[in-house]
């Protein structure tokens, strides 16, 4: 049974210990996205993939439509200058080009996984990385993220987003300096997206190729 002088003890011990530091603007920032995108049912944006090589200086730009459902189908549909497709059910990934008549299928995650983590709220941001805030481009808030644990494929993340909190761009930079950018238009978020999008069928005479 408690006692009193028990209760009075426990409740003393109680207030000597110290308050929860208040997070950072940043990290209240990083929280606040995360709560606005875990409301996302399903979405799909325009993007543009610009990559640029940290040791040739070579940049490739790419165009297309991306589709979202959380927690962890995609569907990355690559229009310019090539067509491409890369569809994730959530286990099996599968990275078709017709032109070369094969597709790799993976069990494994892929460098498109984590940008598709966060823009449909699924990655814990503040628990994986320090966050700091800077101005990003076009008056777009920006948070760089570095990973509390060292990423060889992970240097910096920068997450751009705009006056309502939506995601507007993410900016990989890898060890190597290799820089990854998604870019993100005309995004429209709960539009009833089928889960047949999410699947993908082997098309007759292709060769599938395990990654």
């Amino acid at each position: 049974m408690l006692t009193a002088l028990g209760l009075t003890g426990t409740l003393l011990g109680a207030l000597a210990l110290p308050a929860p530091a208040a997070p950072s603007p940043a990290e209240a920032l990083a929280r606040r996205i995360e709560t606005r995108h875990r409301t996302v049912r399903d979405l799909t944006a325009r993007f543009v993939q610009t990559y640029r090589s940290g040791a040739l200086g070579r940049e490739v730009v790419e165009k297309g439509v991306v589709s979202l459902k959380p927690p962890s189908r995609m569907r990355w549909e690559y229009r310019d200058p090539e067509k491409k497709t890369f569809v994730s059910d959530g286990k099996t990934s599968y990275f078709y080009v017709p032109a070369d008549r094969q597709v790799i299928r993976r069990e494994q995650s892929d460098s498109r996984d984590l940008p598709a983590l966060i823009l449909s709220g699924q990655a814990d941001i503040v628990t994986t990385f320090d966050v700091a805030l800077e101005t990003g481009p076009d008056g777009l808030q920006r948070l760089r993220l570095t990973p509390k644990k060292p990423e060889p494929e992970i240097e910096h993340l920068y997450v751009d987003v705009d006056g309502a909190e939506r995601i507007r761009a993410i900016l990989v930079v890898d060890v190597q300096g290799n820089r990854s950018q998604f870019a993100f238009d005309d995004i429209r978020e709960n539009v009833g997206l089928d889960d047949r999008l999410f699947r993908f069928e082997v098309p007759r005479g292709v060769e599938v190729i395990g990654g």
